[in-house]
């Protein structure tokens, strides 16, 4: 059988019964010719709909050993992580309460729909001026940097089993996290920028269905629009975060050195962690 057969999982997916978009990292080629090593790093949306089948898959077939919660203290109370023993939970909010609220990850109860179709209503018709903004402050604005710097610790100190990092969807402060990671470990801009896409093959039925209820409410084709936009992601999100990166520390290397606290010195640990050697 082939790797990702073995893992259960496709394009690094990991099949879970409600968790659709919880993925292993492993597998991935870095441009120094290394791998990353299958069950150590697993990017995901939130946890808390996760069936016992699903935490039996991720506790003992990834041997899950540490889960960092991206999200806000008001989001984790809505939809707390299930308990799963032996395994260390990591409160790292990205983003502060006020700031979070525009992000609209979620998507699930009649009342959560309003809620996105009125922040779609409120964008005049551009959702994606309001995403680049969006993007702009998750990786240039101080308290995300330093979200995302102790996001780094956390991986450099966890111990030898999987490290599994979700906010609500796992698709704005997870893909950016997921991209600077990749770019950490010396994986090829272009793979980094298919990973943060591939996000759109898990959730975009769940966008459909809220943007057909959007338009079914309001008769609003434009405004159905907007709603799907917020609720997926594009290539053009993140790369418009890798040009703010870009052209405030001139590269992502520096950024992640000066910005991120993520020195020469710890950039070879966790290199030294999490990939195989030569191949």
């Amino acid at each position: 059988m082939k790797m990702r057969e073995q893992l259960n999982c496709s394009m690094g997916r990991i099949f879970l019964e409600k968790l659709p978009n919880t993925r292993d990292l492993g597998g991935i080629r870095t441009t120094e010719g290394k791998m990353i090593l299958p069950k150590k790093l697993i990017r995901s949306g939130t946890l808390y709909e996760a069936t016992k089948r699903d935490i039996e898959i991720l506790a003992d077939g990834f041997g899950l050993g540490t889960v960092i919660d991206f999200r806000t203290e008001a989001e984790r109370k809505q939809k707390p992580d299930p308990v799963i023993p032996g395994v260390v939970n990591i409160f790292n909010p990205i983003l502060d309460e006020e700031t979070v609220g525009i992000t609209f990850e979620e998507g699930e109860g009649r009342h959560e729909f309003q809620g996105i179709i009125n922040h779609a209503a409120s964008l005049s018709g551009k959702p994606h001026q309001y995403i680049n903004k969006l993007y702009e402050n998750l990786v240039l604005s101080q308290y995300a940097a330093s979200q995302y710097g102790r996001f780094f610790d956390h991986l450099l100190e966890a111990d030898e089993r999987a490290v599994l990092w979700h906010c609500s969807a796992g698709k704005d402060r997870v893909g950016i996290g997921t991209a600077l990671l990749l770019s950490a470990l010396s994986v090829e801009r272009r793979i980094v920028v298919d990973n943060f896409t591939e996000t759109n093959t898990y959730v975009m039925e769940g966008a459909q269905k809220i943007a057909s209820y959007a338009e079914q409410e309001t008769k609003d084709q434009e405004l159905a629009h907007c709603v799907r936009v917020l609720l997926t992601v594009s290539e053009d999100y993140i790369l418009h975060a890798f040009s703010a990166i870009e052209k405030t520390f001139g590269t992502v290397e520096e950024y992640l050195e000066k910005r991120i606290g993520l020195t020469h010195e710890k950039r070879e640990k966790l290199k030294q962690k999490y990939l195989t050697a030569q191949i």
